[in-house]
């Protein structure tokens, strides 16, 4: 029993160690799979979590309460360095990551400590609550994008038909948007876009399976409810664009006039790979695609659907 006992702490230890080297080293890169930038993420949750469990079985002599100050103490301080740290070596810090530490820490805890036997059931349960609750509040985004996740990998080669609630958040932009069920092209819903006066209004499409490479053509339906024509500009890019600075040379750029009522957009994946000055851009890695307005004289709304690829 022992020996298992050891075992157990050998394991344990070792993920520990793991952890601490995973905050800072790895992960994924801006162009990975939505899930797994997600669930990267709370790695946060569970590291903390550990690392106070094996604290306090380091400490077993002190009472619940001073481990209960303590891991505070230790969450926040070690938290936010781990943060500071990762500020100065390009990766990004958020106060997300360092709630996620605290809620992890105080989770492993009140969960999982022996010194959690030592104070009533009432105490432990105002304790264990709240905290039960918000790792699952800093969960349920990570739950969201698995599910619309896989969805979008079997609904592919269609990269968006707005059919299920959670797929506008596969777009990012500065432009407002939500799923309208008043104009659609296919089905019982499009995305509506509200492009501001701002420049370079508009919206990008940056969750998708990336590999485009069996495919000929990017078709999708853009309504204009207005009585005015509009022109508004379309980009391609792949992974690689990054690396060269985001040029516009770098990648595939057009435009189109768009007429009131429903426009039938179609491009070439042919002319996207020879749009890069330099270069062949690479289907089976494309990174995003985007709508944008240059400058608008006043707001405008157009509503988005049925964007796939063709084979």
């Amino acid at each position: 029993m022992e020996s298992l006992h050891s075992k157990r702490q050998y394991i344990l230890g070792f993920l520990a160690f793991s952890g601490a080297i995973f905050l800072f080293v790895g992960g994924p890169g801006s162009d990975s799979l939505r899930s797994f930038r997600y669930v990267w993420g709370m790695g946060h949750l569970f590291c903390f979590a550990l690392w106070a469990y094996l604290y306090v079985n380091w400490r077993p002599n002190l009472s619940f309460k001073h481990h209960l100050l303590e891991v505070l103490l230790l969450a926040v301080l070690l938290g936010g360095l781990s943060e500071l740290i990762q500020s100065q070596i390009g990766r990004e810090a958020t106060w997300q990551d360092l709630g996620n530490d605290i809620v992890g820490a105080i989770g492993g805890l009140v969960l999982f400590s022996e010194s959690r036997k030592t104070i009533s059931r009432w105490q432990l349960k105002f304790l264990q609550v709240p905290i039960l609750l918000l790792a699952l509040w800093s969960l349920w985004p990570v739950g969201k994008v698995l599910v619309d996740d896989v969805i979008s990998w079997r609904q592919f080669p269609l990269l968006s038909g707005f059919e299920t609630p959670l797929e506008k958040t596969r777009w990012g932009g500065s432009a407002r948007r939500k799923v309208s069920h008043d104009i659609h092209f296919s089905g019982n819903s499009s995305l509506q876009v509200k492009l501001t006066k701002q420049r370079y209004s508009g919206i990008g499409l940056k969750d998708f399976p990336r590999d485009w490479s069996a495919y000929r053509a990017v078709n999708l339906q853009v309504f204009n409810p207005d009585t005015d024509p509009l022109k508004i500009y379309f980009r391609i890019h792949d992974q690689h664009h990054h690396d060269n600075k985001n040029a516009h040379s770098d990648r595939y750029n057009t435009s189109f006039d768009l007429i009131p009522g429903w426009n039938h957009l179609q491009v070439s994946l042919e002319k996207v790979v020879q749009a890069p000055k330099n270069r062949m851009l690479d289907l089976t890695h494309i990174a995003g695609m985007g709508l944008f307005m240059g400058k608008l004289d006043r707001p405008r709304t157009i509503y988005l659907d049925d964007v796939k690829l063709l084979p």
